[in-house]
């Protein structure tokens, strides 16, 4: 089994990466075999969408666009039985994330428009969310990730706690803590539950 993280943050050891480095160890307590991997979008090159429409997944889940990271983001992103995201609120989303969501959205978007069967290569992976901040509500970043989860069929991860979409770590981490560990054993249960 392996627990995936995103690492949305151009600072790779700042608060965004202290919750998603949180939520992985609470998960291999709990799980001591788990697998677990964050990538980092600051050390990914991913271009933005350029709305191909013809082009666009004319195979499965590929992209047209060539010399970035993204099929490498897809690979990892297959091979993970859940997924946990996590992204600052600078004036809005960081860019290389918003790049990665958009051509993500896309590819799943003309995966159903091109009629290619089975499921979806993300659909039904659970996905945990995690947004921080200095000051300013998160709010308006976890809504946008949970738009995203649910465009490309992926299963959110309720937490008990307000906001319930995910962890919103405004002002800071320390107060996330808590949550990022809840988050990291609904992880590894919801894994659990779809394997058996």
């Amino acid at each position: 089994m392996q627990l995936l993280g995103i690492n949305g943050s151009m600072r790779k050891d700042g608060n965004t990466n202290i919750l998603l480095e949180t939520v992985m160890k609470s998960a291999k307590k709990l799980n001591p075999k788990l697998k677990t991997k964050i990538l980092q979008m600051s050390k990914l090159n991913i271009k933005p969408c350029e709305s191909c429409y013809e082009k666009c997944c004319v195979k499965p889940c590929k992209c047209v666009i060539k010399g970035d990271d993204l099929e490498i983001v897809c690979d990892e992103l297959k091979s993970a039985d859940a997924v946990v995201i996590g992204s600052p609120l600078y004036f809005n989303i960081p860019a290389r994330l918003t790049a990665l969501l958009e051509r993500l959205t896309c590819l799943s978007y003309f995966y159903q428009v091109r009629g290619f069967k089975g499921p979806e290569p993300l659909e039904n992976i659970p996905c945990g969310l995690i947004s921080v901040s200095a000051g300013n509500d998160t709010m308006p970043v976890l809504q946008h990730l949970l738009n995203f989860v649910l465009f490309v069929k992926m299963k959110p991860i309720l937490l008990k706690t307000y906001p319930y979409m995910g962890i919103s770590g405004c002002g800071g981490y320390k107060d996330s803590i808590d949550e990022a560990k809840a988050l990291g054993e609904l992880l590894v249960k919801s894994i659990t539950a779809q394997k058996t």
